[in-house]
């Protein structure tokens, strides 16, 4: 078996490269070959994946997160419109989210599902704002989420704790925002604090944001928060690491193939964690998009 790293050094900390002098060794026993792309700088990784000559290759892999993967995802699928070869990721970022769907929690996790040679059809999710169109694989939140997204990246360094602290420093500026929301045609207003629309489960490493999500049903599962207090927030929120959030009366959840979101206000978007974009949005499922290592 042959594959092809894209590494983000940046990934986890500053661990991309110490993450490949890992993985390296382990790729080795189990006889698989590897050649290296490092990316230099936001967005590069798109471009290795978009130009790279794929031929000769068994998969290909990103080694760093959730954002890695994302512009792994995002350079392949816009060079064709039908990828023959399994994606993997080797997780090194913040989050790694998505990967947990597929029972990877740590390099050795990876290697081993990527030496199996077992793969799995997932989703993809595709959506277009004022700025472009993209596609993506973990979620897609607005709102709150994002900008605790964009709080959090100051504290990096500090793992899926920074989401945390993105959390308590953006309840403080706590406000809800007139939004429509519009699955599959059905219509629905709202007073909405977030939006988040998932393919999979987690979010910022262990958040279980969307407790039914399925990587592999054909739908988005959405989340909304409707307005509510900072305290009735704060007292919510350690919910969230069980899923149980979604039982509260003032969490939604929906589920649909087709969705549109316009706020009143533009709103911040972090798809797979990056942040970028603002609203309004039209998002759809691309069901079993992509083949991914298990």
């Amino acid at each position: 078996m042959k594959i092809l790293l894209i590494v983000n050094p940046i990934a986890g900390k500053n661990n991309g490269a110490a993450a490949l002098q890992q993985a390296a060794p382990l790729l080795k026993e189990r006889a698989i070959s590897y050649d290296v792309h490092v990316s230099k700088f936001a967005g590069h990784a798109i471009q290795l994946a978009h130009q790279v000559d794929l031929s000769g290759y068994d998969g290909i892999v990103a080694v760093g997160g959730d954002g890695t993967l994302f512009e792994l995802l995002n350079g392949l699928l816009t060079r064709t419109s039908t990828l023959d070869i399994p994606i993997g990721q080797i997780p090194v970022g913040t989050g790694n989210s998505f990967v947990k769907d597929l029972a990877i929690n740590s390099i050795e996790d990876a290697v081993a599902k990527i030496a199996s040679g077992r793969t799995r059809r997932v989703d993809v999710g595709w959506f277009s704002c004022p700025k472009g169109g993209y596609f993506f694989i973990n979620l897609l939140g607005m709102g709150f989420v994002a900008n605790v997204a964009h709080r959090a990246g100051k504290y990096k360094a500090l793992g899926a704790t920074s989401y945390i602290l993105g959390v308590f420093e953006e309840v403080i500026l706590l406000k809800s925002v007139p939004t429509e929301l519009i699955i599959d045609g059905y219509v629905h207003q709202r007073d909405a604090i977030f939006v988040e629309i998932c393919n999979s489960t987690k979010t910022g490493g262990n958040m279980i944001m969307a407790p039914n999500a399925k990587i592999d049903d054909g739908l988005l599962d959405v989340i909304l928060l409707n307005k509510i207090s900072r305290t009735k927030l704060l007292s919510i929120f350690p919910q969230i690491f069980k899923g149980t959030h979604v039982e509260q009366p003032c969490v939604e959840t929906f589920r649909g193939q087709q969705i549109k979101v316009i706020t009143e206000i533009p709103q911040k978007l972090t798809p797979d964690g990056e942040v970028f974009g603002t609203t309004p949005i039209e998002v759809t499922i691309l069901p079993k998009k992509i083949s991914m290592y298990c």
